[in-house]
């Protein structure tokens, strides 16, 4: 059954044709009635089967559904500006006014963003610094729950108050990043 309707589509072919050159000639796109039926018949012969097979052995006078259907498909596809030929294949809007070879076009660099690694790089000169830094056992450890463990103080396994870590914390902080802007002698 599916070779009949084939044979039809072949049949037929250069008659839709030329009623899709006709439709898109009075709606401006000349050049592009082959497409129009190209993108017809392929949206047609994704459909079922027993609907293209209905749509064949219907009868209306010498010509088939099947011929009226993609005839209504060829004019919609191509006057309609919502039908899904205009929808996929959509001109950018041109203004005519500007001179788009005057306009200077930023050229993007090829080159990608690597945050992760940079995120790595930063993370090894904190984790770097911290270890040459003259720093307390526990301030080191301090440092290291809050800033590579991103754990709260309130979860603290030592004796601690909370206060007292926010204070090592951000002091060990400061000598950081001071060491990091060179503020400091050694």
């Amino acid at each position: 059954m599916a070779d009949e309707v084939n044979k039809y589509i072949e049949k037929r072919y250069e008659r839709w044709l030329d009623y899709s050159k006709y439709h898109c000639s009075c709606a401006g796109i000349e050049d592009e009635a082959t497409d129009v039926l190209n993108e017809v018949l392929c949206s047609l012969l994704q459909k079922p089967e027993k609907q293209l097979q209905s749509l064949y052995e219907r009868k209306s006078g010498q010509y088939t559904e099947l011929d009226y259907y993609i005839l209504r498909m060829i004019k919609l596809n191509a006057t309609s500006p919502t039908s899904p030929y205009q929808h996929k294949y959509r001109p950018l809007p041109v203004d005519a006014n500007v001179d788009y070879s005057r306009l200077d076009v930023e050229d993007l660099s090829d080159e990608d963003y690597d945050q992760p690694a940079d995120i790595l790089k930063k993370t090894n000169t904190v984790r770097e610094v911290l270890s040459r830094l003259n720093l307390s056992e526990k301030a080191r450890k301090v440092f290291e729950w809050r800033f590579f463990l991103n754990e709260k103080f309130r979860d603290w396994p030592g004796p601690e108050t909370e206060k007292e870590l926010f204070d090592l914390y951000y002091k060990a902080e400061k000598l950081i990043k001071e060491k990091l802007n060179g503020k400091t002698l050694f």
